[in-house]
């Protein structure tokens, strides 16, 4: 959480200062946004309750409310996901009720004269209730709790009326919530988006692309049906899961030069090898897990060192007892040899000299602590920029005269300058660079407009003022937050026997400045206090409880799923015998008289028994076009253009008696359900 606090340490006086506080590392009941918003609900709920009956909330004012938290947002920052966009709008919705409520309350506390409101929302309560009579029959806890919503939603209906007198500058700024995406993340996409473009080209130009790269199984398939002209399913089938191009190789190097699983790859063996043959230390980018631009930077590393790597190869083939390469092993020999794959090598290098590494300097550098994302509205469009640039003109960043005043983004100096002279030297042998360069380019720069969406001219953050902006501050990019987890989940390996309350007691006091603001503000009494909590805590085995809830939960949404098919079971049983009992029907002016259930079955019968009913025509259509298609289907019938599958005449008036059982075995009659 990004807020306007004090600094407890040296210099306590200072005024208030932009921080960052952890509430710690909480699991929601499952993955869905619903079960998010609860969550925070609880997390704020907790913090409010112990700070209220606190020795210091009773001595330093009024009581602190979930509703206050809320009222007080201002934006949420969160990667692209529409889980967290999804999570952005039900927060917005959480920020609007709070700003009616504390307008409500407000409202009540200054006015004496709304006795009027009180008796229209009794009487509106009564009647809900069913009228006096059923009113006075409730118990006194009934009817408590009637009240209690009556009032929640007189306030909200007052905090309303008074949000409407308000000016338009007053509603804009009660109403501020902004969203904005991760940076680290929209550099990510963009990548992913600019390669997408890069890949397609091969095929559009119809020029041969990067050499595939297929998996020890595929290969298999791929070598064994090679001999014949015909392509066979299962060779189909193995083309399709292969993968090739730069971004392949990429993680192939990654894998086998710095494995995240230590029993995998060559690791200390390839480290040492290259200290005792190039009297220097080096770490292969770490493209095995999940990195920002690690892909881009393994790219360059490879151009940079091309024949280094080929020379380690055949080291590390020499050194097995049978003298060959792996399959991995052949697929990266492979695809340093192949020139496509080295183009879209060289293309991802540069594009990470060029966009990644000037972006990230500004958003992920030593200065970006203090740098609000909501700020960076001109560099998003100078990113922007730069791209249509490049891709009217790639001679700027491939070229004998390229230099970084023109070529990077940010006009600084190369930040692998060896990797892009590499690129420069290897371009010559490259034919197609220039275009696979534009494509990647176009691609990017449109992946990147979707990413940036946010920094639109006339959108939010674009209307925002500077006050406004600061009032809803945010860091440039994600990382606090994905470092919590990340934090934690290490911890937790390394310290199994942790709870996770004792993880976040642990990281909230080293995060958030606890040992500077306890010895500001702590009295005997609160030591004594959070002892106790402590205490508490551990008596009550939260923990134990937080594991149990989420079993519960994962258990009754396995029994709703299962009812759910059971009922799905029972309705497509009694649909199935509903329809085994439609008979033909002869005479076209009987479809006049069905009706509901009893037409949508019949065209259902009719369609089973291969019909020509058009396609576009279901139950859900409208009932004259049913009609029109089951008369059309019995002309055609009478006529003798289509035989009748179905039972027989003297059936038409039996009705399905046949267990469900019975009905699910004869397949024929077996209907799904819509």
């Amino acid at each position: 959480m990004h807020l306007q606090a004090e600094s407890y340490g040296e210099g306590t006086d200072a005024p208030l200062q932009q921080q960052t506080r952890l509430p710690g590392v909480h699991s929601a009941l499952d993955g869905s946004s619903e079960e998010s918003i609860k969550s925070w609900k609880n997390v704020l709920g907790d913090i409010a309750h112990i700070y209220n009956q606190s020795p210091l909330g009773i001595r330093t004012g009024p009581l602190l409310q979930v509703v206050d938290i809320f009222f007080k947002l201002a934006g949420m920052h969160s990667d692209h996901c529409a889980k967290e966009k999804k999570d952005f709008r039900m927060m917005e919705k959480e920020k609007e009720l709070a700003t009616y409520q504390s307008l409500g309350k407000k409202e009540m506390a200054e006015n004496e004269d709304l006795l009027s409101h009180f008796s229209r929302a009794q009487a509106q309560m009564i009647k809900a209730a069913g009228g006096k009579k059923k009113w006075e029959k409730l118990s006194t806890i009934e009817q408590a709790e009637h009240e209690a919503k009556m009032l929640e939603n007189l306030v909200i209906e007052l905090g309303k009326e008074s949000f409407e007198k308000l000016s338009d500058d007053e509603k804009r700024t009660l109403k501020l919530f902004i969203w904005v995406g991760c940076g680290c993340h929209k550099d990510l996409n963009t990548v992913r988006g600019g390669n997408a473009s890069m890949m397609a080209w091969w095929k559009e130009n119809n020029i041969p692309g990067p050499i595939l790269l297929a998996n020890k199984d595929n290969a298999a398939v791929l070598n064994a049906d090679s001999t014949g002209d015909e392509i066979t399913p299962a060779m189909e089938r193995a083309l399709q899961m292969t993968t090739r191009g730069g971004i392949k190789a990429a993680q192939l190097a990654g894998e086998i030069l710095n494995n995240k699983n230590d029993k995998k790859g060559h690791h200390n063996a390839f480290r040492w090898w290259w200290s005792t043959n190039f009297n220097d230390e080096f770490t292969f980018p770490d493209t095995s897990n999940n990195r920002f631009q690690s892909h881009c930077e393994a790219a360059a590393v490879l151009v940079q060192h091309l024949d280094c790597f080929i020379k380690f190869l055949d080291y590390a083939k020499n050194q097995k007892k049978v003298m060959r390469f792996s399959n991995m092993e052949q697929n990266l020999w492979k695809a340093l040899d192949c020139p496509a794959t080295k183009t879209e090598l060289a293309v991802l290098a540069v594009y990470a000299q060029v966009i990644s590494h000037p972006y990230m300097r500004q958003t992920r550098g030593p200065a970006a602590e203090k740098i609000n994302m909501l700020d960076l509205g001109v560099l998003h469009k100078n990113v922007y920029g730069h791209m249509q640039r490049i891709i009217r003109d790639p001679s700027l960043v491939i070229g004998s005269s390229v230099t970084y005043e023109t070529g990077a983004m940010d006009g600084q100096p190369w930040e692998y300058p060896g990797a892009f002279a590499a690129v420069q030297q290897l371009a010559a042998d490259l034919p197609h660079i220039l275009p696979v360069l534009v494509a990647f380019f176009k691609g990017a720069a449109a992946t990147w407009k979707c990413f940036t969406s946010e920094f639109a001219p006339g959108g939010l953050i674009d209307e925002a003022t500077q006050e406004e902006k600061d009032q809803a501050w945010m860091p440039p990019t994600n990382d606090v937050n994905e470092g919590a987890l990340g934090a934690f989940r290490v911890l937790m390996h390394r310290q199994p026997q942790l709870s996770s309350m004792q993880y976040n007691a642990l990281a909230m006091y080293r995060q958030n400045d606890t040992h500077a603001f306890m010895e500001k503000k702590f009295h005997p009494e609160d030591y004594k206090f959070v002892r106790e909590m402590a205490r508490l805590a551990d008596a009550e085995g939260l923990e134990k409880k937080r594991k149990l809830e989420l079993e519960q939960h994962k258990q009754a949404k396995v029994n709703k799923r299962l009812a759910a098919k059971e009922m799905r079971a029972a309705k497509a049983v009694q649909k199935a015998a509903r329809i085994k009992a439609i008979a033909i029907i002869e005479n076209k002016e009987e479809v006049k008289g069905l009706k509901g259930q009893k037409l949508k079955d019949t065209l259902a019968a009719y369609k089973k028994w291969g019909a020509p009913i058009p396609a576009n025509v279901t139950t859900s259509s409208v009932v004259a076009a049913i009609r029109t298609a089951l008369v059309d289907a019995i002309e055609s019938y009478n006529a003798g253009n289509w035989q009748f599958k179905g039972p027989s005449k003297t059936d038409s008036d039996n009705e399905a008696t046949s267990s469900a059982e019975e009905s699910e075995g004869e397949s024929e009659w077996e209907v799904e359900d819509e």
